[in-house]
C-alpha cells in the first residue's frame, strides 16, 4: 500500500507553508497546475482565511451590540482555537502530510479543507492537479509528536 502514497518533495512542502500565508494564497492562485500537496494544503488555507473572518466578523457585530456584548468572549476564544489549529496545519505541511482521499479522513484534519474546497467551488476557481492519489490514509495523519 505505501508505494502508492505520494511523497512531496522539499520544495512542495516549502509551497504549502507559504499557502497558510497571504501572499502563499495569492501565488497558488495564479498557479493553474498544482500537486494533490500543493492543492490540498491550498484548501486549507482557503478554508482557514474563511473561517477567520467569519469568526472576527461575528466578533466585531458581538461587540457592537450592547446587551450582546457580554457574548463577545466565544468568537475571541474561537479565533484563539482557530490559530492554534492552524498551527498544526503548518505543522502538518512542514512534516509532508496530506489527506488524498479527504472524504475518509477524520472530520477534524479536513474541515479546513472542506470549507476551503466549497469556495473555490462557490467562485467556480478550477486547477489541474496532478501526482498519484492513495486510498490508504492510516499512514498519512501519524500522531503530533508536538
Amino acid at each position: 500500500m505505501q508505494e502508492n502514497i505520494y511523497l512531496p518533495s522539499s520544495s512542495e512542502r516549502k509551497r504549502a507553508i507559504t499557502a497558510y500565508l497571504l501572499v502563499g494564497v495569492l501565488f497558488f492562485s495564479g498557479k493553474s497546475d498544482l500537486s494533490v500537496y500543493e492543492y490540498y494544503h491550498f484548501k486549507q488555507a482557503i478554508g482557514r482565511y474563511t473561517a477567520t473572518m467569519f469568526f472576527l466578523l461575528v466578533l466585531l457585530f458581538v461587540s457592537i451590540i450592547p446587551f450582546v456584548r457580554i457574548l463577545s468572549f466565544i468568537p475571541t476564544i474561537l479565533v484563539f482555537i482557530n490559530l492554534v489549529w492552524i498551527g498544526i496545519l503548518v505543522y502538518f505541511a512542514w512534516k509532508g502530510v496530506y489527506a488524498s482521499n479527504v472524504v475518509q479522513a477524520p472530520w477534524r484534519k479536513r474541515i479546513y479543507a472542506d470549507i476551503g474546497g466549497r469556495m473555490l467551488n462557490l467562485f467556480d476557481i478550477k486547477k489541474n492537479v496532478y501526482g498519484e492519489i492513495s486510498n490508504d490514509i492510516s499512514s498519512q495523519f501519524p500522531p503530533l509528536g508536538i
